[in-house]
């Protein structure tokens, strides 16, 4: 005969649950709560039984549309997201609770804290929009044929794609008045600028920002403009809506020719991160227009591009692999033996590059899947597997905004489809597949099942070069398969 468990025990199991667990009937009044939901809400027992929900939890006024569409169709589940004053965010689901008739009885509502995921999130797209930044003005630096479309370029970058609300460069006048001369500007017109009066002369117009940068050759970050500008450009800023800005020296040939200034309508938006980062484009602005002065070969150019690519890919990998540690540093060693195997292949270097830059962030998508599917231990379930899946169409979605030379957010989509359709998102097939998708399958394949996971040995490079054999031409392109035999087994490689 099943044990029935008394009330003081499954109210210890109900008590001990590290979510925020609550139960309410039709009229929207708490009958039940778990310590973890009192604990959130601040409220006693006594308090919170008998009181509509959202008189106790932090939530705006009324009942969730969530929690009404629970009660309205029969024995459904809905999720909807909730806020608490400091900042932490849950996901509330909603299910019915209804007697052996199948009546209405209450419903049960499960809070799951997501702020862990969402910061993580807002910190990828922060990313994402930086990264974006610095690729279209690092092409800026390659395409511009003159110092004006080069500073306008980067103008644009800074506020179309970096968010800031304007940006504009002024060139340092040898004239007597010392006049700033603006050249480019986005989010502000350039006669707006002129009329203001602008100078690096040591005088009251000349301790704005931008004077203050070029007369001294420093940075200079005003943190709160209505206390920190003169007098006569509060109208502008007020108009603007600014209230934080950075002016940013351009030393060319050790001199300084003017200043890159960039504003920003909240507070903290232009913090030390973003600070190092805008220093960097400024610096970048001032050596290509050395270089289009000196009209020399712009390879150096090339070679920063590369260096800001890489260290924005590389920044980008680094939040997924602190959502999620046990795979840490999968993401590099798949990068190095998908550019290995491409390389044996005999593909090009360039294409080579796109494959390294694919595998160092070819699992983006997993920003999106909870930190405990991703660290579970056991076998996943169905639903939890499903989600896994999504993680290719995430890192799509996340990286298809953002013009890489290669198809990048392709290559992440479809390194997990199969040669013979079994694969996802999409079941594509044989040639349908990009070659470089193919070379990640078989280098993610290799990787994970050789490597040691906490929850698992690693099963040794031998039964990962058996699996990928056993399946050639099937699963996984035999031209690939071919390619990492040799390297494993006659060049010696080694993940």
């Amino acid at each position: 005969m099943p044990y029935k468990l008394k009330e003081a025990e499954w109210r210890k199991i109900f008590d001990s649950a590290a979510d925020p667990v609550f139960l309410h009937d039709k009229e929207f009044r708490i009958v039940l709560a778990n310590r973890a939901y009192l604990e959130c809400a601040g409220k006693t027992e006594q308090e919170a039984i008998g009181k509509p929900y959202w008189e106790v939890f932090p939530k705006d006024s009324g009942p969730m549309k969530s929690c009404i569409n629970a009660i309205e169709k029969h024995d459904s589940e809905e999720e909807e997201s909730v806020y608490l004053p400091d900042g932490r965010v849950f996901i509330s689901r909603s299910t019915n609770i209804t007697d052996k008739a199948g009546n209405y009885r209450y419903s049960r509502h499960n809070l799951t804290d997501i702020t862990a995921m969402k910061q993580a999130l807002e910190r990828v797209e922060q990313l994402s929009r930086l990264y974006r930044m610095i690729s279209l003005g690092n092409q800026a630096l390659v395409r511009a044929n003159d110092e004006i479309s080069l500073a306008q370029a980067m103008c644009d970058a800074l506020v179309d794609h970096g968010g800031y609300r304007t940006a504009w460069v002024g060139f340092k006048g040898d004239d007597a008045e010392k006049t700033i001369h603006p050249i480019a500007a986005r989010g502000i017109e350039i006669a707006q600028l002129r009329e203001l009066g602008l100078t690096w002369e040591d005088n009251e117009y000349g301790h704005a920002p931008t004077g203050t940068c070029i007369r001294t050759g420093e940075p200079v970050h005003r943190h709160n403009l209505q206390d920190e500008i003169p007098q006569s450009l509060l109208p502008i800023a007020s108009e603007l809506g600014v209230v934080e800005s950075l002016s940013l020296p351009l030393l060319v040939s050790e001199k300084i020719i003017g200043a890159m200034t960039v504003s920003a309508t909240q507070h903290n938006q232009l913090g030390e991160e973003e600070e190092a980062l805008l220093m960097e484009m400024s610096g970048d602005l001032a050596f290509g227009i050395k270089k289009l002065r000196d009209n020399t070969e712009r390879i150096d150019i090339l070679e920063k591009l590369e260096g800001s690519l890489d260290n924005a890919v590389t920044a980008i990998a680094a939040t997924v692999e602190m959502r999620d540690p046990y795979t840490a540093g999968h993401q590099r060693r798949v990068a190095k033996l998908a550019a290995a195997i491409a390389s044996e292949i005999g593909l090009p270097a360039e294409q080579i590059e796109g494959i390294r830059i694919a595998g160092t962030v070819h699992d983006i998508g997993k920003i999106h899947v909870p930190a405990e599917i991703l660290s579970n231990p056991s076998k996943l379930s169905d639903a939890e597997f499903s989600i896994i899946k999504t993680h290719c169409q995430a890192g799509y979605d996340i990286l298809r905004t953002i013009d890489f030379p290669w198809p990048v957010a392709q290559m992440i989509l479809q390194h997990h489809e199969k040669m013979d359709g079994s694969g996802y998102p999409n079941g594509l097939k044989g040639e349908d597949i990009l070659i470089e998708a193919r070379i990640l399958c078989i280098a993610d394949v290799v990787e994970a099942m050789a490597s040691h996971r906490p929850y698992r040995p690693g099963f040794g490079i031998f039964p990962a070069l058996q699996e990928i054999s056993r399946n050639k031409g099937r699963l996984y392109d035999q031209n690939v398969v071919k390619a990492v035999m040799t390297l494993f087994l006659d060049k010696g490689y080694e993940l």
